[in-house]
């Protein structure tokens, strides 16, 4: 007779995997994929974590199971994904078991509230180096959000991060148009458009989670489809007619309302000029992340070659040095050192900066006015036949949103 995953969660209860037993020590998550248990492996003091699936459709979990074991080619620790150890049957139930890993980035912020750009910067150039790798295999994630980003050890690896939960990940070649993804906050416009999307839209969620990061809060409402599509318009461009503002509740009043993704730069109290110059450049980072047009939108290989990554802005000023000293031992925290028997396929060229070599990037900075960065506009979204289409879809979106969604119908809205 098959269990309830519940029923599982008994203290010391035994889980006989295919390789080690592991005995429950405690429950440590949920979702609507089943439960996750802290389990020691026995006759060892190793701690690990355990997915225990619920009895869903078979071919999800097969889908799920044949993901992990493509995303298992790569190296798990370069890549910084979370490690698979195995899979067994316990009970009627599939069990996954992956390395134990610490908290999520939003219990992390919740506990440390925003953080500066130079703690956020490791942090990106990990998740790039990830989609970047999972781009190299054809692969989305689906599910790209602050709390499937897991720190390593806060304590030892400060900023050390990795990609879990790939429940929701898929060949992007085979991605189902109109299907809904995302968590509210981090959805794509093209994805609630029911339009053509790609892997783009695991860059689009980084770059909320980079804002995320930066604000101690989300970027875009996550309660309702409507807000978020008006904060869309009033912070990206999306002309300003396809909304009707009198029917939409107002922005949450304990959260700042920004007019523009450049407002970001006077979230913070004004800092020194190196400081100020880098917020800027994470912010033209955020925009290039942000386009509204998956098509336009920054690749990974790209977004690794931007200053803020490189760091490349903070060495053309003398007066920067501190500044850039205290950048690299940020990037430092988060640096892994590999075997030199490991390998990686390839994904690209990546730009990187080191103390020791700070010219490098002169090809990933070419072109860029870093004087004129603190005055640059969000760049306009091009007027492509996809661009048409999206104002087309907006338009539709907020007619049928206004007739369904409770908090956005006129009885619902602030008297």
């Amino acid at each position: 007779v098959v269990r309830h995953v519940r029923s599982l969660s008994n203290p010391r209860e035994v889980l006989q995997g295919s390789t080690n037993a592991y005995t429950i020590l405690k429950h440590i998550g949920e979702g609507g994929f089943g439960k996750v248990f802290k389990c020691q492996v026995n006759d060892s003091e190793e701690v690990v974590a355990v997915k225990i699936l619920k009895n869903m459709n078979i071919q999800d979990i097969k889908d799920e199971l044949d993901m992990l074991d493509v995303i298992g080619q790569l190296n798990a620790d370069q890549v910084h994904v979370v490690k698979l150890y195995e899979k067994f049957q316990h009970c009627g139930f599939t069990c996954l078991v992956f390395e134990m890993l610490d908290i999520d980035l939003f219990q992390y912020c919740q506990n440390k509230g925003s953080l500066d750009v130079n703690a956020i910067r490791p942090i990106a150039m990990q998740l790039l180096e990830t989609l970047q790798a999972l781009k190299s295999l054809g692969i989305t994630h689906g599910d790209f959000k602050y709390d499937n980003i897991m720190l390593v050890n806060r304590e030892d690896l400060p900023y050390r991060v990795k990609l879990i939960d790939f429940g929701l990940a898929f060949y992007t070649n085979k991605a189902k148009f109109g299907r809904v993804r995302q968590i509210i906050g981090f959805r794509s416009p093209e994805v609630s458009l029911g339009l053509p999307y790609t892997e783009a839209i695991d860059m689009w969620a980084l770059g909320c989670l980079l804002a995320f990061l930066y604000l101690g809060y989300s970027l875009f409402p996550e309660s309702c489809e409507h807000l978020l599509f008006r904060s869309m318009v009033e912070i990206l461009g999306i002309p300003s007619e396809l909304i009707n503002r009198k029917k939409a509740r107002t922005w949450p009043r304990d959260r700042i309302h920004f007019q523009s993704l450049d407002d970001l730069f006077y979230y913070h109290d004004p800092a020194d000029t190196a400081e100020n110059v880098d917020r800027k450049v994470f912010i033209d980072l955020l925009k290039k992340m942000l386009h509204l047009n998956g098509a336009e939108r920054i690749s990974p290989t790209e977004a690794l070659q931007h200053p803020f990554i490189t760091m490349s802005h903070l060495s053309h000023d003398q007066g920067s040095r501190e500044y850039l000293n205290l950048a690299q031992t940020y990037m430092n925290f988060y640096s892994f050192k590999f075997s030199e028997t490991e390998t990686l396929p390839p994904l690209g060229d990546v730009v990187a900066v080191s103390a020791a070599d700070d010219n490098k990037e002169a090809n990933a900075t070419e072109g860029y006015d870093y004087d004129q960065l603190v005055e640059d506009a969000f760049i306009k979204p091009s007027k492509s036949t996809l661009w048409v289409r999206i104002k087309k879809s907006v338009r539709k979106l907020f007619s049928l949103l206004r007739t369904k969604c409770p908090c956005c119908s006129p009885s619902s809205g602030n008297s």
